[in-house]
Order: C-alpha cells, then structure tokens, then sequence
C-alpha cells in the first residue's frame, strides 16, 4: 500500500494499540512524522507535535534548508523593556507562550 505521513499521524495517535499513552506512569513526550523526498531537490518536511499526547496535538510542519528565512511564526518572542532584563527583574509579567503554542491551544479547543 501507500502509506502517507497523514497514515503515520494517525497511528501515533491510536491509543487501542498502545501506541499514544497518557497515563500508568508514562507518557508519550512528543511526536515526529518525516517526509524524505527521493528527489534531493525537495526538501524533507519534519512534522512535530512538541506536547504529550498525539491524539489531542497538532502535527506541525518544520523543513530545514540552507538559506532559509525565519518566519516569525517561528521565532522566539521578543519584547521590548522585557522585565526579565530590568533591575529589579521580574516586576510585572508578559505572556510569554509562543505563537505556535497558542495556536496549538485554539486548534485543541476546536478539535473537543
């Protein structure tokens, strides 16, 4: 058959095989499916959940070529007069969580 990384996805996240586990004292980390084209002038696609718990997470595509450019999407955050380099640090809080964190939250909501 053909197997697509859509079919890969899928089986890390079939809690019936025991495969995905979320509970008895482990715990899957995290989830990668990878795309290695025959062609080596396409790039490789990395798909990565980075949150426990395939069948509630989103696979999100990551390519890693020469010369890229960051989007940023996929940046680190940044702030202007972060209190975390300010004397005396931490005097009021920013939120910190990343973009693809945040959508990752907003896709969970809708996935339940």
């Amino acid at each position: 058959g053909h197997i697509t990384a859509e079919t890969l996805m899928d089986i890390l996240r079939d809690k019936a095989s025991g495969i995905c586990v979320d509970s008895e004292g482990f715990r899957t980390a995290g989830s990668m499916v990878s795309v290695l084209p025959r062609d080596p002038a396409v790039p490789c696609v990395h798909f990565f959940t980075a949150t426990p718990d395939p069948s509630r997470s989103v696979f999100k595509p990551f390519v890693f070529v020469a010369g890229i450019k960051p989007v940023p999407q996929v940046t680190s955050p940044t702030f202007p007069d972060d209190p975390a380099k300010r004397i005396p640090r931490f005097q009021r809080a920013v939120d910190r969580r990343h973009e693809l964190y945040r959508r990752h939250q907003a896709a969970l909501e809708m996935m339940e």
